[in-house]
Parts: C-alpha cells; sequence; structure tokens
C-alpha cells in the first residue's frame, strides 16, 4: 500500500472517529452545536493531517500482540488484592516495601513492530496496580519497573518480551 493511500485511510478513519467523538460527547444535532463542532473537527483533522504527514508512524503491532491485553483480567484483580494486603500490613504496622526491579527484555531493535511491543508491554503492565513501568533501556536489554509487594512479571509482559525478573 502506497503511503498515500495510507494516510488517505487514516485521514478518512480519523474524520470519523473525530464525528463520533464530538456527537458522543454533546448528544444533540442543534444548529449551535455544529457551528462549534464543525470547524473543530476540522481543525482536529488539519492537525492529524499534519501530524501523520510530518511524524512517521512507527508502531506496528499485531494482532497477537494487541490480544494480550486479555490477560489483564487475571492480572487487575490479582494485583487489587495484593494492594489490599500491602495496606492490611501497613495498617497493622509493617511497612510496604519498595521494590525497584529489572528484567531481560529482548526486542530492542528500532523496528515498527518492536517499538509496538515496547509501548504495549509499558502500557499494558503500568495498568495493573502493583507494578509500574519505569522504563526500557534498549542499551542494556532491561525492563525497569517498581512494585510495592514483589511478585513475578505478568505472563503478558513476559509474552510482549521480558525475560524472568533477576
Amino acid at each position: 500500500m502506497s503511503d498515500r493511500a495510507r494516510m488517505a485511510g487514516q485521514v478518512v478513519f480519523l474524520t470519523v472517529v473525530l464525528a463520533v467523538f464530538w456527537l458522543a460527547f454533546v448528544a444533540n444535532l442543534q444548529p449551535h452545536d455544529m457551528y462549534v463542532g464543525i470547524p473543530a473537527l476540522i481543525l482536529s483533522l488539519a492537525f492529524a493531517f499534519f501530524a501523520i504527514r510530518n511524524i512517521p508512524i512507527r508502531f506496528r503491532p499485531t494482532l497477537r500482540d494487541v490480544a494480550q491485553v486479555w490477560h489483564l483480567l487475571w492480572d487487575v484483580p490479582t494485583d487489587v488484592l495484593r494492594i489490599f494486603w500491602v495496606l492490611v500490613l501497613d495498617l497493622a504496622g509493617r511497612r510496604a516495601g519498595s521494590h525497584f526491579q529489572a528484567a531481560p527484555w529482548k526486542p530492542v531493535a528500532a523496528t515498527p513492530h518492536e517499538t509496538a511491543l515496547r509501548a504495549l508491554a509499558v502500557g499494558y503492565t503500568t495498568v495493573s496496580p502493583n507494578c509500574v513501568v519505569i522504563g526500557i533501556d534498549r542499551e542494556r536489554r532491561k525492563i525497569f519497573f517498581h512494585q510495592l509487594m514483589v511478585s513475578p512479571l505478568s505472563r503478558m509482559t513476559r509474552n510482549l518480551g521480558a525475560g524472568e525478573t533477576q
């Protein structure tokens, strides 16, 4: 697919998404709302078109990578229980730990797919309340994260490229 065709598809997609969001948030089609909505949509499209044209998008996840989000259905409730346990221990006088950890990280190339793996790993892993990703050091091939209660990295994060915690 040519760059021009891909850009046209992205602009059409953005137009539809922006229009749907506008209608969802405003929830009516009165003329005075349209007087504001249509120029806002045009300005948003102009900005998006400029950004798409001048800033190349280097983010190409596969469906399998994006689908790793289903692991959050288990990870989030489990981590909520861990955080609740940390709270109980804190109220009982045992202060919560602060555990800064590192794990090996495999996808370090500057390819669009490996960039997507890093972005998805940071976003998905940080959703769970016990683990906050600090960052990924591509030179050292490490993912750095912070936990209140030590637990193994989730299967989702390992599927996206992390190794076992050191």
